[in-house]
């Protein structure tokens, strides 16, 4: 989830608007008043069959949201708003602390850095005045026939659309994420209005994560919304594609799943997590898995230095072998030299390393395996292939050592080579001695972590 994009990208849109707004603690009766005004206005019969009273009336709910959050964009300085009030605490959300300004009808919730993270609404006039400003300009576009107040409706829905868009971020930021695709909806279905005419690709985007999200999962949403951004070439460098395909698994729609990663794969080629998840899908589904090569091929082609696409199709191999027992020898043998290529074409890579090293231990459990599974202990068979595991694991240790090198605080590879050396540590004094050594390293390693 891009965090931080949404954060700074959303708040750009409204801070601007926001930096003259003169910050006043909100008079909670007279916005009640105002909407009780206009409540009054609205069951006039003359009063509301014009619609300059329901353009009226939508401008002043957008005044009650603007009064009763202070104006409140994310980033605002705690500064504005120190003469408001003398109270304050400290409140964590999420596992991270804010100084918190407390007014009698909203909290304002603070970073470190005196920017405003997020704000909380404690009383409201009214419970949704953004919703009530918009049901209030669809009255008036039906009422205006003469498209006399359709200059003011644009612009109402305009400022709509940005109000929206910051109470989505403000939800986001409260991890809220229903509440934020809510509003982003909102601020994009404000846009597109004909009298607006615009439509939000990167808002879009934003509802389709939202919806996305483990405690949503809105999967038609989701898919109408990010397809908004097809529609309109907006593609989050592939990323719009990979959503949808999350989007149809999530409905069991597999053609149209398997249809968003390959067409996204197609276009952004260099997309990694397009072509991770076209992997795990034909490897999940049961289907053919050397379904994906020629894509990961066709980028290589594109990208013949880059390390990571072929480093991706060793992982795939291993996959095929693993799920092959047919084919296992030849899909195994595929992997390790194309692990080596990566190596190569990458020296510091310590994934490559690992599998490689990985791919020659199991090689040697599978062996010590069969071997025990042989009753007869005289049979000379055993003998053979125990050699023949203390073998695979001896080459493990080279690509496990390099993969140490490379990460050095990692335990994962510190422990096998320490695990190996283990192994022989009888055959030779030089043996033990580096079962000693990389012993200590682990033990080391082991104590530096319990301290933290």
């Amino acid at each position: 989830m891009k965090r931080v994009l949404l954060l700074s990208a959303c708040a750009l849109f409204s801070l601007a608007a926001a930096a003259q707004v003169q910050v006043k603690a909100p008079n909670m009766e007279a916005l009640k008043k105002s909407i009780e005004k206009s409540n009054t206005d609205i069951a006039n019969p003359k009063k509301m069959a014009n619609p300059k009273t329901w353009v009226a009336r939508a401008e002043m709910f957008m005044d009650v949201y603007d009064k009763s959050t202070l104006g409140a964009t994310q980033g605002m300085n705690k500064m504005i708003f120190a003469t408001l009030t003398k109270e304050k605490k400290t409140e964590t959300v999420a596992d991270k602390s804010y100084e918190v300004l407390v007014l009698p009808s909203i909290e304002l919730y603070f970073e470190e850095t005196g920017a405003l993270a997020f704000w909380k609404e404690t009383k409201k006039a009214v419970e949704s005045p953004l919703s009530e400003a918009k049901a209030a300009f669809d009255k008036a576009i039906e009422l205006d026939v003469k498209k006399s107040q359709s200059k003011k409706i644009k612009e109402g829905l305009e400022q709509l659309a940005l109000k929206n868009r910051t109470e989505g971020v403000n939800a986001y930021s409260q991890l809220d994420h229903k509440t934020a695709q809510k509003f982003f909806m909102e601020s994009v279905d404000a846009n597109a209005n004909p009298l607006v005419g615009k439509l939000d690709s990167l808002i879009a985007y934003y509802v389709g994560l939202m919806a996305l999200m483990d405690d949503v999962n809105d999967y038609d949403n989701a898919i109408k919304y990010l397809n908004i951004c097809v529609e309109n070439s907006y593609f989050e460098n592939g990323d719009v594609y990979l959503r949808l395909a999350i989007a149809y698994k999530g409905k069991k729609d597999k053609a149209q799943e398997e249809k968003m990663l390959v067409d996204g794969f197609l276009k952004f080629p260099k997309n990694q997590s397009i072509l991770i998840e076209l992997i795990n899908m034909y490897l999940g589904s049961g289907d053919d898995a050397t379904k994906v090569l020629p894509f990961l091929h066709k980028a290589q082609e594109n990208e013949p230095a880059n390390a990571t696409l072929y480093f991706a199709e060793a992982t795939l191999y291993e996959k095929l072998a693993a799920s092959d027992s047919l084919n296992r020898a030849e899909f195994t043998g595929k992997a390790e030299g194309i692990y080596k290529k990566t190596i190569e074409m990458d020296a510091k890579n310590y994934n490559a390393y690992y599998n490689l090293g990985a791919l020659y231990y199991n090689k040697g459990v599978e062996c010590g395996k069969q071997a025990n599974a042989i009753k007869d202990w005289k049979d000379p068979k055993i003998k053979e292939l125990e050699d023949q595991a203390n073998v695979e694991f001896k080459r493990a240790l080279e690509p496990f050592i390099k993969a140490h090198e490379v990460q050095p605080n990692d335990k994962s590879a510190l422990e096998t080579i320490k695990n190996i050396y283990y192994r022989f540590r009888n055959e030779s004094p030089e043996m033990m001695e580096k079962y000693n050594t990389y012993n200590e390293k682990f033990q080391q390693l082991e104590g530096a972590a319990a301290q933290q």
